[in-house]
C-alpha cells in the first residue's frame, strides 16, 4: 500500500493482482477541517487496468487521485479568495 499526501489530503493506494487485472483501490482521507463542509471523509475508488506493470498501475491510480483532490480544493479557493 502506497500513501501520499497532496494539498493536506491523505491518499491511499492498495493494489491487488486477481485473475490477471489489477485491482486498485484508491481512499482519499479529507482533512479533518473540511470534513464538515465536503460531507464524508473517505472517498474510495475501485478500478481494473490491463497493464502488466505494478509501478504504471499505482502511479496512474495517485495521478488521478491527485485531480480529485484539485477538484475538491480549486472550488473552494476561488470562493474564499477575496476581490479588490
Amino acid at each position: 500500500m502506497d500513501k501520499v499526501s497532496h494539498r493536506g489530503f491523505l491518499i491511499s493506494v492498495f493494489v491487488r493482482r486477481t485473475r490477471g487485472i489489477w485491482e486498485v483501490m484508491t481512499t482519499i482521507y479529507v482533512p479533518e477541517g473540511l470534513a464538515h463542509d465536503l460531507g464524508d471523509q473517505v472517498i474510495m475508488d475501485i478500478d481494473k487496468s490491463g497493464t502488466n506493470r505494478i509501478d504504471e498501475v499505482r502511479h496512474e491510480a495517485i495521478e488521478r487521485a491527485k485531480k480529485a483532490v484539485d477538484d475538491l480544493v480549486t472550488p473552494r479557493a476561488v470562493v474564499s479568495t477575496p476581490t479588490k
